[in-house]
């Protein structure tokens, strides 16, 4: 194998891996946290990636007090979907560990096995679906698809009243689709935004900086910044801000995270759920953000994937919201949500679990009525 390091990029070089799989373990201490806020250790790229420990290979994380199975060996976070487990090449070069949607704990200085289980199929099948994504608006074949902008439709949503995107609210210069963003809002009309993965803190200082149709709103106060991070599930309060906000204020409505995809497709998914959207609308809409960011074909394997790793987990944990406190517990790969009865699921999801009034939700959702559209 080789491995370049250079300017915070790795090319790596190996063959496919063995039929027989080879024992490999390692050790390493924890020397501080990843750009995911989780354990990373002072092992090098090199110690790990080879041959016989291709990416996609399966790990079990031992730490000082709880082991995990199945954390996927990745690069840079690409190839994963919420709720997996990994052990990601960071940008650096060293090895860090952790599950996107709750955190792996582990002190600095504390030590962390890993050892090899297996290989993953489903990574085999979906190898770095993003591996190809571009910051260039000449590579995609509109304005929308470059921004990741798109409406919200189905089940009793009005036209016109509901829209996903990108982050608004990047340098244009560095991140032109922030400016096709503000561009497409503008023509959308939109009235108040909704920056889940941002903070009052982080808008003002965005505001300080940039111009835009979004960052004209937020001056205006027509925005909600709840700071949700990755372990949205957990942040209940932050979960309900949101849809009080909407509840507070009218449409049409743009939200959005960073990229526009695991935050924004949960909340988008459970408001497409109580207003009564088909399993095949709300599927498609999941799957969306995907295609736009990626390239990723309708009805190819990447397609199955995504969404059986983003419609289906959100949705599982809609309607199994006693499984929240533990998602570790979970098997992902044989969750079935086949016979659930989404608008009940998600109806019951604001009252029983966000404590929503019946009168909050009711409100929430004639909110995208057609009455609602100014």
């Amino acid at each position: 194998m080789v491995v370049i390091i250079m300017g915070g990029s790795i090319a790596l070089c190996f063959s496919a891996p063995q039929e027989e799989e080879a024992e490999f373990s390692i050790t390493g201490e924890v020397i501080g946290l990843s750009s995911y806020n989780q354990p990373k250790l002072d092992v090098d790229v090199s110690e790990v990636l080879s041959e016989d420990v291709p990416l996609g290979t399966l790990f079990r994380i031992e730490t000082p007090t709880e082991t995990f199975e199945n954390a996927v060996l990745i690069i840079g976070y690409k190839g994963m979907f919420m709720f997996d487990l990994f052990v990601n090449v960071e940008s650096d070069g060293k090895i860090s560990v952790g599950c996107v949607g709750k955190l792996v704990e582990a002190e600095k200085g504390s030590s962390i096995t890993l050892t090899k289980t297996g290989v993953s199929e489903r990574y085999k099948e979906t190898p770095c679906y993003n591996k190809g994504q571009s910051d260039s608006r000449e590579d995609y074949p509109s304005d929308a698809v470059f921004a990741n902008f798109y409406e919200v439709t189905g089940g009793t949503i009005a036209s016109g009243i509901f829209y996903r995107s990108y982050s608004p609210y990047y340098d244009q210069a560095t991140q032109p689709r922030s400016y096709y963003v503000n561009k497409l809002a503008e023509e959308a009309g939109i009235a108040f935004d909704i920056a889940l993965s941002y903070s009052d803190k982080t808008i003002a200082d965005a505001i300080s900086k940039y111009e835009g149709y979004c960052l004209d709103l937020c001056k205006e106060g027509k925005y909600i910044a709840p700071s949700m991070g990755y372990l949205y599930f957990q942040q209940k309060e932050k979960t309900v801000a949101v849809l009080e906000s909407i509840i507070d204020n009218d449409g049409p409505y743009l939200i959005h995270c960073n990229a526009g995809r695991d935050r924004t497709g949960f909340m988008v998914l459970l408001i497409q759920a109580l207003c009564g959207c088909s399993v095949d609308e709300m599927k498609e809409n999941e799957a969306r953000a995907f295609q736009y960011l990626y390239g990723i074909e309708t009805d190819s394997k990447e397609y199955r994937w995504v969404v059986e790793c983003t419609y289906e987990r959100n949705m599982y944990l809609i309607a199994n919201p006693d499984k929240i406190p533990d998602i570790f517990e979970i098997d992902w790969e044989h969750i079935d949500t086949s016979s659930v009865d989404t608008y009940s699921a998600a109806y019951s999801y604001c009252t029983d679990y966000l404590e929503l009034t019946e009168d909050q939700v009711d409100t929430l959702i004639s909110k995208f009525t057609s009455a609602a559209t100014v």
